[in-house]
Parts: structure tokens; C-alpha cells; sequence
């Protein structure tokens, strides 16, 4: 009986390391449907905020990977992966629509609700994440990764993807005619 109680005992630090790690990940991806919400639903907000949806999501991502442990980042096909939505993410973001005031500092997405569809990808990953370290991680065993590497890779995949379209659509800002998106007050 000594011996059960000791061997729980042992289990709870990883269990409360699991809790840390999987609420810092579903909170950053809420975060960044939060932040994406406004360039989905088409309306207009400030450059910087272009930024914070990939941010959160690279938080996300970065968290997921190197939690169980950084063996976790040789994965050469998640990388693979990852390279290929950046690069869709930057001709995404090089080719769609963006309306700057130039003067006010603001930005508007009019056809581009992709963003917020990633984010809420991301959302959706984390929350299975939650559940397969909830379920599994206690009886899992090192040399098995069970769904772990695919969420991985979904996570990463929705980051670059974000990351790739918010650096060229930055990039591309102070280049965008004015067009008036906010009327001065009189």
C-alpha cells in the first residue's frame, strides 16, 4: 500500500507541469482568436495589431513543442510542413486585399477571414491537445509521442501560416495608398 501511494505521489509534479504547459498553450490561442476577430469580421484596427494573432500563435505552437521535451523540436517533417504554410501564408498575405489609412495608423482585411479561421484551428488543436495530455500523458511513455507530434504539427502549421501572412502583409503597409478609414471627428 506504501508502494501505490508513493508511485501517485510521483505522478503529480508531471500532472501539474502538464496543467501549466496546456493552460499557457489554450490561453494563447485564445488570445489569438481574440486578436484575429476584428480582421475577420472586416473591420478596421491599428498595423500592430496585425501582428499579435502569429505572436500568440508562435507561443502556442513553441509551448506544445518543447513542453514534454526539447527532443520534441527534431521533427523534420513538422518543419517541412511548417516552411510549406509560411510560404503560403507570405503569398497569401503578398496577394490579398489590405486598406490602410495612412494617416491614422489603421488597417482593414476587407476579404481575408482566413485568419481568424487559422486561429480558430488553433484554438481547436489546443483544446484536443488539453484532452490527449489529460488522458494520456500520465500512462504514456517516452519513446511513444501518441497524438502529441500531430497536434505538434497542426500547431506549427497554423503559426507559420500566420507568421507568414502577417510579415508580408506588414511589409507591405506603408507601400498601400491612403484610403479613409476613419472620419476625423469634427
Amino acid at each position: 500500500m506504501v508502494g501505490v501511494e508513493r508511485d501517485s505521489w510521483d505522478c503529480q509534479p508531471m500532472l501539474i507541469n502538464v496543467y501549466a504547459a496546456q493552460t499557457v498553450i489554450v490561453l494563447a490561442a485564445a488570445a489569438a482568436v481574440l486578436f484575429a476577430i476584428p480582421e475577420g469580421c472586416r473591420r478596421a484596427f491599428r498595423t500592430w495589431q496585425l501582428l499579435f494573432p502569429p505572436a500568440l500563435a508562435a507561443l502556442a505552437a513553441v509551448v506544445q513543442l518543447v513542453y514534454p521535451s526539447l527532443l520534441e523540436l527534431n521533427q523534420p517533417e513538422m518543419w517541412e510542413l511548417s516552411i510549406v504554410a509560411a510560404v503560403i501564408g507570405v503569398a497569401r498575405g503578398q496577394f490579398m486585399r489590405v486598406d490602410v489609412d495612412q494617416i491614422w495608423n489603421v488597417v482593414r482585411l476587407p476579404r481575408a477571414p482566413e485568419g481568424l479561421l487559422v486561429a480558430i484551428m488553433l484554438m481547436l488543436f489546443a483544446i484536443i491537445g488539453v484532452a490527449e495530455a489529460l488522458i494520456f500523458e500520465p500512462a504514456r511513455e517516452p519513446e511513444v509521442p501518441g497524438f502529441h507530434l500531430l497536434i505538434a504539427i497542426g500547431m506549427t502549421m497554423a503559426a507559420a501560416f500566420l507568421i507568414g501572412r502577417a510579415g508580408a502583409a506588414w511589409f507591405r503597409i506603408p507601400h498601400v495608398p491612403h484610403q479613409d478609414l476613419i472620419e476625423p471627428e469634427a
